[in-house]
């Protein structure tokens, strides 16, 4: 099982006020400690207009990043594919591509944030069946000189795109939240599929929704790969660790419940819900604590599940030297 991890110090709270400034070159260090602890790539997220400090343009940030590094792979996590054209994240995924020499993956989500379509003038109610569309489009147009596609929205003929990337398609992986509806659309598309934290057991039943919908589509095990963000507190005792939850559901209050992250069974988006609302208190028994011990414990069933990659939170030496090395191969 590979292990991505995140770019660090992405997005701001009131609650953990820092330097905007200094948030840009910070994903630059993080990568390069990142490929030096040997993790296989890193995230960069993306959202817009927002005093949180987001980076609006993971690919650019990434390309920086590339400089610096020799082995490690770039994924944003998520570029909200929605309010790009598909030809344009191509385009800018093959760049990428040829500045790290073959380490670009792309990580396409849907987006949330209702003043972000606002602003670029994009609908967001269309916003899964384009995504879909996209990512088809930027198979093709990362494996192919020349491609013609036809969509609902989206529509080329004999397009090309330059550079050509050095990767023959670009991976690219489909994010699809919390969502059976999501799971369900990657799998019929045969999309790899990074699934949004969630605990274990909402993580089988996402994972045996996608690899159904997948098979019934013909696509085959090989083709159904899964991924999934973990968020997981490691203390020397339980309470350590609960804790250190405390600490970052402080954080969370504030961009999971106040944006319109949490997303119920129907895909309906949640805003302001408060701490006791089901589907928050799910995705605060998503945060797995526990000692060391446990940890590698859970992440074995992840492994054990056929996830290909976990991206893991967290103090980044501290997984290099105690996690890691238990699922290296010899």
């Amino acid at each position: 099982m590979k292990f991505w991890t995140g770019a660090g110090g992405l997005s701001k709270s009131r609650v953990f006020p820092s330097s905007l400034p200094a948030r840009y070159p910070s994903v630059v260090e993080e990568a390069k400690l990142a490929d030096e602890l040997g993790f296989d790539a890193i995230t960069c997220p993306e959202h817009h207009m927002m005093y949180d400090g987001f980076v609006t343009t993971p690919l650019q940030v990434l390309a920086a990043a590339a400089a610096v590094t020799t082995n490690i792979k770039f994924i944003p996590g998520a570029m909200l594919q929605p309010l790009y054209d598909p030809l344009e994240a191509a385009e800018y995924a093959a760049t990428l591509d040829v500045i790290s020499n073959g380490r670009a993956m792309m990580g396409l989500g849907v987006g949330y944030r209702p003043y972000e379509f606002d602003a670029f003038g994009y609908a967001k109610k269309t916003r899964g069946a384009r995504t879909t569309e996209a990512i088809q489009a930027i198979r093709l147009a990362t494996s192919q000189k020349k491609f013609s596609f036809e969509g609902k929205h989206y529509h080329y003929e004999d397009a090309s795109i330059y550079p050509q990337p050095v990767q023959n398609p670009i991976p690219t992986w489909y994010l699809g939240g919390t969502s059976e509806i999501a799971a369900r659309r990657a799998g019929r598309n045969g999309f790899p599929y990074w699934l949004a934290n969630s605990s274990f057991e909402r993580t089988e039943v996402m994972v045996n929704e996608y690899r159904k919908a997948g098979h019934e589509a013909g696509f085959t095990d090989d083709q159904l790969m899964v991924a999934c963000h973990k968020d997981v507190c490691i203390g020397q005792t339980m309470k350590e660790a609960e804790e250190l939850k405390e600490l970052r559901l402080d954080n969370y209050d504030e961009h999971i419940l106040g944006y319109g992250y949490l997303v119920d069974e129907d895909g309906q988006h949640i805003y302001g819900a408060g701490r006791d609302h089901p589907i928050y208190r799910r995705f605060m028994s998503s945060i797995f604590c526990g000692t060391l011990d446990l940890v590698i414990e859970e992440l074995k069933r992840y492994e054990a599940l056929g996830v290909h990659a976990v991206t893991a939170s967290g103090n980044k030496k501290f997984w290099a030297e105690n996690i890691l090395p238990e699922f290296r191969e010899d």
